[in-house]
């Protein structure tokens, strides 16, 4: 016996509704199984990120021709890799926690020092450079730098690039 056939419009009306309450409620107010919902959310899930990635592929490229680019992510806001090109031996659910870890604690010395909101967050350690800046409102770009680039040319050269390729990268994350 096969179930209920749901055009692909329904569907959005439903995983729109699904975003703001519980499986159960979905369930009981649409009829339709909890696996089917998790399997649409699936489903959605990846053409999403599949149609994010065709998006902002080009500007990614053009984030890694900034001299001494070693590694650059993004990071959803609750630390999961959305794009993600590491280093041979990094971790994407590390660094994405991280990630998290960094934006949050910033985000909370700029309260507390009353600097307004966060755009972005640079760590210059002995073996690089990391600058971390808000792509949107639901994502982190995380731009890693080898140790031999000078910070001063990050932020006076490459950083009207970064920000405005952030900018674009931000219109299509939601």
């Amino acid at each position: 016996m096969q179930g209920k056939r749901y055009s692909n419009e329904k569907k959005r009306e439903i995983l729109e509704y699904l975003k703001d309450h519980t499986y159960y409620e979905t369930e009981n107010k649409f009829n339709v199984s909890q696996t089917t919902l998790a399997r649409w959310s699936k489903e959605f899930s990846t053409n999403t990120q599949k149609k994010l990635l065709e998006q902002i592929k080009p500007c990614l490229k053009m984030l890694k021709l900034i001299e001494g680019v070693r590694n650059i992510s993004l990071i959803g806001v609750g630390g999961y890799p959305i794009v993600f090109n590491p280093e041979a031996d990094w971790d994407e659910t590390r660094i994405g926690a991280m990630t998290a870890a960094i934006i949050s604690l910033s985000e909370r010395v700029g309260i507390e020092c009353e600097h307004g909101d966060l755009q972005s967050t640079i760590i210059n350690s002995a073996k690089g450079k990391i600058i971390c800046v808000w792509a949107g409102k639901a994502a982190i770009l995380t731009i890693a730098f080898y140790d031999n680039v000078d910070l001063k040319q990050i932020i006076n050269h490459s950083f009207y690039y970064i920000n405005r390729i952030r900018e674009i990268i931000g219109t299509f994350v939601h």
